[in-house]
């Protein structure tokens, strides 16, 4: 949880607003075709770089039930569309096949939804909303309204009208966290405004496509605590002159959502600004994804200097923020609020003509 002082991100909008030049790393070429690469046999983060490389983008994950006669290791791509080998144009999609099997079922009606954790582990639920995608009118619910995590045997249940307490159902064998809303806004699973199905996103990743029904239930994969193919960490590297924010991992998203910058310099000392949301970078048509760096890739900050064409370590540029030098947060110490742990850490300051690493928790 931010500390009050820091509870001043209006300041930094209005910052950004006045004092940023948007230079952002966008799509380039399209028109042209790429060789679409062999993923098969990777990890999903894995993928997503090799064909971010290429010029291409991550499409969906289908997931396909994991065996011990599969052939590959599990949560590996067993297959892709399109093909290896084939040509398509720059900026394509590249849909994948996930050898992974289902751990979350949803069991719902016109009234109520329930999320059963049924994948033995601890499931975090920052990050997963619950969204209707057709009808007439936007209907959403983000997860951490009913608590921060679900451990095995958990359930979450959403009312669309009042209530005074959970419905009991078999498949709730633990506790039961549980909200009400007459909202129609969070009523995604109701069939409202002419809705006809439901999606559920973990960290950007769709994770399934429920149809509205009642009864209904849908079966799908959300990433648990043992199998969380994210780095636990934020790496940061930097001279006077620019930051990047670099993935270092070989196999593994570094996941940016909600994590803040605590920026002190004296024009807006206390205030803070998420560094990995697309709003920040003017949401620009990138390859990669700005708040889901692949492993080798990076965000990079200047201070709009003549010295920052390269970055101060190799890496594969998904987007560009040059920042008026007032609000330069890296020129002196800088906090990190991390998401992992609700703790506010600190960065130093950059040194002259010396590389700066700090790495914090995520």
């Amino acid at each position: 949880m931010l500390r009050p002082k820091y509870r001043q991100r209006w300041i930094i909008c209005i910052v950004l607003l006045f004092l940023i030049a948007i230079l952002p790393q966008t799509v380039a070429g399209q028109g042209n075709t790429v060789t679409v690469p062999d993923v098969t046999g990777m990890s999903v983060p894995q993928a997503a770089a090799i064909l971010n490389r290429a010029g291409l983008r991550l499409g969906a994950e289908d997931n396909l039930g994991w065996t011990p006669d599969s052939g590959l290791p599990q949560d590996s791509i067993s297959g892709q569309s399109p093909p290896a080998g084939e040509r398509v144009e720059t900026g394509a999609t590249v849909d994948v096949q996930v050898l992974r099997s289902n751990n979350v079922v949803l069991i719902y009606d016109d009234n109520d939804l329930t999320l059963v954790n049924q994948s033995g582990d601890r499931i975090r639920l920052e990050g997963i909303v619950l969204r209707a995608i057709d009808g007439t009118q936007e209907a959403f619910f983000t997860a951490t309204r009913w608590n921060r995590r679900l451990d095995p045997g958990d359930c979450a249940q959403v009312w669309s009208v009042s209530r005074r307490e959970p419905k009991r159902i078999d498949e709730c064998t633990e506790s039961i966290f549980w909200t009400s809303t007459t909202n129609p806004a969070a009523h995604f699973w109701t069939g409202a405004h002419n809705a006809t199905q439901f999606s559920i996103t973990q960290n950007g990743v769709e994770r399934g496509i429920c149809p509205v029904a009642n009864p209904g239930r849908c079966e799908l994969f959300l990433e648990t605590r043992g199998r969380n193919n994210s780095t636990p960490f934020v790496y940061f590297a930097y001279t006077p002159d620019q930051l990047i924010v670099r993935n270092i991992s070989d196999d593994q998203w570094m996941l940016l959502n909600n994590v803040q910058i605590i920026n002190n310099a004296p024009s807006v000392a206390g205030s803070t600004f998420e560094f990995g949301d697309p709003d920040v970078f003017g949401n620009p048509d990138t390859i990669g994804r700005i708040n889901q760096l692949a492993p080798g890739q990076c965000l990079l900050y200047t201070n709009g200097g003549p010295n920052t064409g390269t970055p101060p370590q190799p890496c594969d540029l998904v987007a560009r923020l040059d920042l008026d030098p007032s609000v330069n947060f890296w020129a002196q110490e800088f906090g990190v609020d991390s998401t992992t742990d609700n703790q506010p850490h600190t960065c130093p300051a950059a040194t002259p003509d010396k590389l700066t690493v700090c790495i914090m928790p995520r």
